[in-house]
């Protein structure tokens, strides 16, 4: 069975994807076509069943030759499936014309598993990262043998001070000297996956990195989580250092 994957959106549209695809390919022996933005290519390419990513924009921007150039993708290959997470009319004319027998579009993710048979819950998937990745991540951090505490703030930095970020990252230095600790140094998505990877524990306000955290296994205090009905700015390094097992 060969299935086509239309996945807009930045990096954390794509981690809430890719375990629906994982475990579609592994429910019915799928192969899979993946079109999504370019930078996240690498992403797709991790899952063994994807046979092809097409990089695409989905935006304002795209060209008439880039609508093309899909058309053509998806008109050639044999697709039994569609899982298409874009909308609009273009993309309704874009499968109209594809031929496709079974197009499922849908908000929520878990949806798209019944229709095509799967009724397992994607909740064991895990990332099998590239072992250099791992290696080059490992290169980053601080050296010595305590464990490896990553911090990946949000990219709006103001939601929780900057101010918060460096007294918890003094609290944590204070209870466990050993520690190492490391703030997320890269917006590749499969650097962050490794890293990620590679921590002990994250510490994160930052939605992809989160759901990353999810995908590698790793230890995750999550401070959307931590701070309730709070708003963040209300979520002091005390909290989270009590989340941490350290106060």
């Amino acid at each position: 069975m060969r299935v086509l994957f239309l996945i807009p959106g930045d990096a954390e549209a794509q981690l809430q994807a890719l375990p629906i695809a994982a475990a579609l390919a592994e429910g019915v022996s799928a192969q899979l076509q993946v079109a999504c933005p370019a930078a996240m290519a690498p992403l797709w390419k991790l899952l063994p069943a994807v046979e092809k990513v097409l990089p695409f924009g989905f935006d304002a921007s795209v060209s008439l030759a880039d609508w093309t150039n899909l058309l053509g993708c998806v008109r050639e290959p044999d697709f039994q499936a569609c899982i298409n997470l874009a909308s609009g009319w273009r993309f309704d004319l874009l499968l109209g014309l594809s031929h496709i027998p079974v197009r499922v579009s849908s908000n929520g993710l878990e949806a798209f598993l019944t229709p095509l048979g799967i009724n397992a819950k994607p909740t064991n998937y895990r990332l099998k990262l590239p072992p250099k990745a791992l290696v080059d991540a490992q290169a980053q951090f601080p050296e010595g043998n305590g464990p490896l505490l990553l911090l990946a703030p949000s990219k709006d930095n103001n939601d929780w001070p900057q101010s918060n970020w460096q007294d918890l990252q003094s609290d944590v230095q204070k209870q466990l000297p050993e520690a190492r600790i490391h703030r997320l140094s890269t917006t590749n998505i499969i650097e962050q996956a490794a890293q990620v990877a590679s921590a002990d524990v994250l510490v994160s306000n930052n939605p992809a990195v989160t759901l990353l955290a999810g995908l590698t296994g790793i230890t995750l205090v999550d401070l959307e989580h931590l701070r309730g009905e709070l708003p963040l700015s209300a979520l002091t390094p005390t909290t989270v250092l009590k989340a941490l097992g350290m106060a």
